[in-house]
């Protein structure tokens, strides 16, 4: 009974680990939130009362102080981006024992259409507020909103409304995307550099303390271009100027333009615009310029295109937005469960295998008799077009033994790029099921090695140990437990061409096997 309780109990405190709070200051108190992101209706005289001091726990005097007495005065926040809010904080004006005692909020999605917090009878709710100017008052929400504007509405105060305060909620879309190793950045041009020190795109990382840097300084056909590594909502984007150089260079102003295929492009437009709009940039190279999108938009590629600047053609960048958490698009895997998603480079492409007799081969690239599985009825499977839960045998592609000592599959990625890894989806499971025990029997029995090799050419054997990514072998109780191989390249390994080698035991004395890929996937460095 004991054990009973306490397995209870650990699977109590399991579950509530498990919850996502969203609870979490928004950035009043930390400057996330920026000087013109506060608003009022009005502000008193007095420098310490501007809006931009209605931050909780400002020093001495220092407070958002209504110019007037009223209840229509307000104070307005806006987060930049929607964000999901479950209460506020307020604090009164200390030294000057100021504070609101009541309050109503407001809400919105557009600053055009807002709405109150209302109680359970529909009408609007009136939070109660501080009872003395140094305390700080929470107020839970009944549920939690989304909004991106939230106004402050003092009811009732006392000497005078004077208000500091901080948001409480999460905020899942501004977070930084293609991050390395996830994304990557290009640019149109570069300005070279001895041994390539700066001005590479990858130095335009808004983190970086370089910068990218155009080779040419009075052309406007110049971009800076981020790959997402997934397709991603995009909320807002930052830039900065320059770091690593005496000479000042910054970007003034700039277009925004996005894709999901590096072929058709569009350039961002605030609602009912016609021309792309014009973002304004940077007055110096050390300051973040942030800027929030009134149109969030969805894609991979994104690019920044200067049109005006200081001295030179220089910046620095980042771009935040959702990341994807769902499932992978097609094209895309998840090198495990917590990583974000990234292009399959093997996706849809071109196979071809060694282990069918040699009369019945068809001749391949520059020559070689690779048989394409594409053009044959042999396999229903390519192990690149995507695979469906629940996996089965018979929709994998399958090599074997028979004609060849070592059988070969091949994928030809279309381009010659640095390959950093390869993940295998073999078939395990249903691996009980009379209709596929012998094959199943053989696939484990006598299957003792997977290598996985990088070439610029086709070949069908003898491939060279410095082109070998890596390997798994029956010592390694992931080959026979798992459905799931992970080939991680020890060095980056330049090529066009990925192949799968099996090779089978040799101290079986029946040396058949059967090698399943049912998916191969091949992410870039």
């Amino acid at each position: 009974m004991i054990w009973y309780l306490f397995l209870i109990i650990l699977n109590f405190f399991h579950i509530d680990a498990s919850i996502q709070l969203c609870n979490g200051p928004l950035g009043m108190i930390s400057g996330e939130i920026r000087d013109w992101q506060i608003t009022a209706s009005s502000s008193f005289w007095d420098l310490d009362c501007h809006e931009k001091n209605a931050r909780l726990y400002q020093s001495f005097d220092r407070a958002w102080c209504a110019r007037h007495k009223s209840d229509s005065e307000w104070l307005q926040i806006d987060l930049g981006i929607t964000a999901k809010i479950s209460g506020v904080l307020t604090q009164g004006r200390a030294n000057k024992q100021e504070y609101v005692t009541s309050l109503m909020i407001s809400y919105s999605i557009d600053a055009y259409r807002w709405q109150y917090l209302v109680d359970q009878y529909g009408n609007q709710k009136i939070f109660s507020a501080n009872t003395d100017s140094y305390s700080i008052h929470n107020n839970y929400f009944d549920e939690a909103i989304i909004a991106r504007f939230i106004k402050f509405h003092p009811i009732k105060w006392y000497l005078h409304p004077s208000l500091r305060v901080e948001i409480i909620g999460c905020q899942e879309c501004k977070q930084y995307l293609g991050l390395p190793p996830y994304g990557k950045i290009s640019a149109s041009t570069t300005w070279p550099s001895r041994r390539h020190a700066t001005c590479q795109p990858e130095d335009g990382y808004i983190m970086s303390n370089k910068g990218w840097c155009s080779k040419r300084r009075y052309r406007y056909d110049q971009w800076l271009e981020f790959d997402l590594g997934h397709p991603s909502t995009v909320t807002s984007l930052i830039t900065k100027g320059r770091g690593d150089t005496n000479q000042e260079q910054w970007v003034t102003k700039y277009k925004v333009s996005f894709s999901n295929d590096t072929r058709l492009w569009f350039y961002y437009k605030d609602k009912s615009q016609i021309e792309p709009k014009v973002f304004a940039g940077n007055n110096d190279r050390d300051s973040e310029r942030i800027h929030f999108l009134n149109q969030p938009f969805f894609a991979r590629y994104v690019r920044l295109h200067p049109i005006e600047w200081y001295n030179h053609v220089s910046m620095r960048a980042a771009i935040l937005g959702c990341p994807h958490k769902g499932t992978c698009f097609p094209g895309y895997f998840r090198v495990n469960s917590e990583a974000q998603c990234i292009e399959n480079m093997a996706y849809k492409k071109q196979t071809w295998t060694n282990d069918r007799n040699r009369h019945h081969q068809k001749i391949g690239i520059d020559g070689f008799k690779f048989r394409s599985i594409r053009e044959t009825n042999g396999d229903p499977s390519l192990a690149v077009d995507g695979f469906e839960e629940p996996l089965e045998w018979s929709k994998c592609a399958t090599i074997d033994n028979y004609f060849v000592k070592k059988p070969v599959w091949m994928v030809d990625l279309g381009r010659r790029t640095n390959i950093a890894g390869v993940m295998l989806r073999t078939w395990y499971e249903n691996k009980e099921s009379n209709a596929s025990s012998s094959i199943y029997r053989n696939y484990l029995a006598n299957l003792d090695r997977y290598s996985v090799y990088i070439n610029h050419y086709p070949r069908r054997y003898r491939f060279q140990n410095n082109n070998l990514c890596s390997y798994i072998t029956r010592t390694d109780q992931s080959l026979t437990s798992s459905s799931r191989l992970h080939f991680q390249c020890q060095r980056p390994l330049h090529g066009r061409f990925v192949y799968i080698e099996a090779d089978g035991a040799n101290n079986h004395w029946n040396k058949l096997f059967t090698a399943v890929l049912c998916e191969v996937f091949v992410y870039e460095q």
